[in-house]
């Protein structure tokens, strides 16, 4: 078995990327979120704008949201290569829904095909964690960190769209885990990892500019006590090469800073405080509260660890409590077991921090704290299992920690297939699952909405009637006739909801009840019987109602 021993890293390797899409590719294409019908036409306007050479027109976002963009355009190339040479004459939701469907294709088919590069993009950057956690904790820390992180429900909902988040969470913790290989080995290749890394996160999202600023704390504790000597120089020209590499990733990705840097980069710097202050804020349900300015206040700083409970799985919980207990007998591994966990979750407990004090707030947000946390307790999991071997013999026998690894992925496994395709519906069943979430949590990003559009479609004289949608851009991408938005707004002008109660069917959904919008709306329905619900996981999330009754 010497051949075993030999090829065990790339087994694992090959093995735990293989398990990471099994889960992902499944039913890409059963429904849409709202953010992804931007990504898509941002995706096109940029494959046009490349075609024709218009570098400034490549300034699409300020998050600024390039790997997304990139990995849409790729998909666009791939299933409509005629989008480069005969455009629709306008790039917006409308025209390119409607250009599709001329053409011939299937918006839903196209952005399940964006997914898929996502999906393949993640997969890339999952298997160098799993590599950097392999070298530096061991085989099965890395199998526990890579299972862990592959069959996340949560993660996984995320990496499976054509959104940032989910990419942005991984690109995190591949650019620390790298650095912390730079700092224990020295070599330059891990330096180069994580800076490409870091570039890659900054052109995906602007909050992952925190990684400078920390990576750079993890290199002045790595030659604390050595400031004037050349372990000082050294590290300070390493500095100087990580950021360089990262800041040549991120000019090669955005087109736009070849043309004018300045103002991509002040434009990036903009949105960031603007969000941070709430500007592109809405109404927020958390915790059983209504904040219509989007602001929190004093519950602001709870928001993202009562997220992270409800969002995470008790083998989580579990991993994380484990890592505790081995942290607080540190003293019987060597240091070099601990590299780069505290590095993890200074940078975790950082970002957190620096999100809570922003006005605008998403359980999204904290993806990349929430996947060096699964991270974390994955590594806590395999050591934990290595010091209850020395107290309970049972685990000393041969294959049983192995045995037991296995038990605590299959419980990680079993939390994500129970929502399967609506990875984004699960909640801790620890805190109540869905059915006690919705007290708590702002649900439903679109999921749901397609099981509605379909059945609409089937119903006789469709094609004329007169159907409003919250959502709209992303119920129309499963609909193929065009829809009426409902605006989010908490009350709608007079003229406005009469034109809306005069519409043959209403799609309401299930964020609207729990932020109360449009209320005069939702008040004007409250007598009426939905003729349609769509359930996930024991929730309604869509109610459709029939308002013309001679429809």
């Amino acid at each position: 078995m010497q051949w075993l021993d030999k090829y065990k890293k790339w087994l694992l390797l090959g093995g735990m990327v293989l398990l990471f899409l099994a889960v992902r590719v499944p039913g890409l294409g059963r429904f849409v979120t709202i953010d992804e019908v931007y990504w898509l036409t941002k995706s096109a306007q940029l494959a046009v704008a490349v075609a024709e050479r218009d570098w400034d027109a490549t300034d699409l976002s300020s998050h600024p949201g390039m790997t997304t963009a990139w990995a849409g355009a790729l998909a666009l190339e791939l299933r409509t290569p005629e989008l480069n040479t005969e455009p629709p004459e306008h790039v917006s939701d409308f025209h390119l829904r409607h250009y599709f469907r001329q053409q011939g294709y299937n918006p839903a088919e196209i952005l399940s095909t964006a997914r898929l590069v996502m999906v393949a993009l993640s997969a890339v950057v999952f298997a160098g964690i799993v590599v950097y956690a392999y070298r530096l904790w061991g085989a099965m820390p890395a199998a526990l960190v890579g299972g862990l992180l592959a069959f996340d429900p949560y993660l996984i909902a995320h990496q499976r769209l054509l959104h940032q988040d989910g990419l942005m969470a991984l690109l995190c913790v591949l650019s620390l885990l790298a650095f912390a290989a730079y700092l224990r080995e020295r070599s330059w290749a891990h330096l180069l990892v994580s800076g490409a890394a870091a570039g890659l996160a900054w052109a995906t999202k602007s909050p992952m500019l925190l990684l400078g600023p920390w990576v750079a704390v993890m290199a002045a504790v790595a030659v604390r006590g050595q400031m004037k000597s050349q372990a000082a120089l050294r590290m300070l020209g390493s500095l100087a090469a990580w950021g360089l590499v990262g800041g040549l990733v991120f000019t090669l990705l955005w087109p736009k800073m070849w043309v004018a840097p300045v103002e991509a980069i002040t434009q990036v710097l903009s949105y960031a405080g603007e969000s941070a202050g709430g500007v592109h804020s809405g109404t927020i349900f958390f915790a059983g509260q209504l904040y219509e300015d989007g602001k929190l206040g004093a519950a602001s700083a709870i928001f993202y660890p009562v997220s992270f409970v409800w969002r995470a799985t008790p083998v989580v919980l579990l991993g994380l409590a484990a890592a505790g207990w081995v942290g607080l007998r540190r003293k019987a591994f060597e240091r070099s077991r601990l590299d780069g966990i505290v590095a993890l979750l200074g940078f975790a407990i950082l970002f957190v921090v620096m999100m809570s004090l922003g006005d605008k707030k998403f359980d999204r947000y904290m993806l990349p704290s929430y996947a060096i946390l699964v991270t974390v307790a994955g590594w806590g999991l395999a050591l934990g299992l290595q010091l209850a071997a020395g107290r309970w013999p049972v685990l000393r026998a041969a294959g049983a920690s192995a045995l037991a690894a296995t038990l605590l992925l299959s419980a990680q496994l079993g939390s994500a297939v129970s929502v399967f395709p609506y990875y984004l519906s699960y909640y801790n069943p620890l805190v109540g699952g869905t059915r006690r979430a919705d007290n708590v949590m702002m649900l439903g990003w679109g999921e749901g909405l397609e099981q509605a559009a379909n059945w609409l479609a089937q119903q006789p004289g469709i094609g004329q009637a007169r159907v409003a949608s919250w959502y709209s851009n992303a119920f129309m991408l499963s609909f193929p006739y065009d829809v009426t938005d409902i605006p989010l707004a908490l009350s709608l002008p007079e003229p406005q909801l009469q034109d809306l109660l005069a519409h043959d069917y209403l799609v309401i959904y299930v964020h609207q009840w729990q932020r109360h919008m449009p209320q005069d709306l939702l008040d004007a329905l409250a007598d009426q019987q939905p003729v349609h619900v769509v359930v996930v996981d024991g929730i309604e999330y869509v109610r459709v109602y029939q308002v013309n009754r001679e429809q």
